[in-house]
């Protein structure tokens, strides 16, 4: 699927790099984050700042999005060693709807799955102040020169994708470069 360019003009990162000359020089791996409260959302960073260095082995620029203002998104990222990556404050969520992800339902929110999931996280049940939309669904989108090259919506707040499976799909299905 292919993005407006103007719209990814006018997103900027905490770098100020804007997202469609990034997606243009790299294969972006742009991650939406439900608040930073959500034990979820820290099992997220926590697995990033684990594979962080195979996505680069993979020629992958990491970004993520959220809804916190930037100064609170810095303390988070540093509070998983992910400082150096850049990322994009959402606020008013509309990144998050221009890339179709909805608002959960209660079960996907709410449900069984999630509450016994969660339970089991290192994280605990340890709540944090929300910084975002409790509501938010999360996901995670590969964009290369403006298009969206492959995805990964979540059904449930608690599913936990394979980040670095969903990264080795698309390097091994683009095209190789020879320079």
């Amino acid at each position: 699927m292919t993005l407006d360019l103007e719209v990814l003009e006018a997103v900027f990162t905490n770098e100020g790099n804007d997202l469609r000359t990034t997606t243009e020089e790299n294969v972006v791996m742009l991650v939406f984050l439900r608040h930073f409260g959500c034990v979820f959302c820290r099992e997220a960073l926590d697995d990033f700042s684990q594979i962080k260095e195979e996505l680069k082995r993979l020629n992958i620029k990491l970004i993520f999005v959220h809804m916190a203002e930037e100064s609170y998104g810095d303390q988070y990222f540093k509070e998983y060693s992910l400082e150096a990556e850049e990322h994009i404050s959402d606020p008013d969520m509309t990144l998050y709807e221009y890339f179709g992800l909805q608002k959960g339902t209660f079960r996907e929110l709410y449900g069984l799955k999630v509450w016994s999931r969660a339970i089991n996280l290192k994280f605990g049940m340890d709540t944090k102040k929300p910084l975002g939309n409790m509501k938010q669904m999360p996901g995670v989108f590969l964009l290369k020169s403006g298009k969206i090259i492959n995805s990964f919506t979540h059904k449930s707040a608690s599913e936990k994708p394979d980040y670095l499976e969903i990264a080795k799909l698309t390097c091994s299905n683009s095209p190789k470069s020879n320079s």
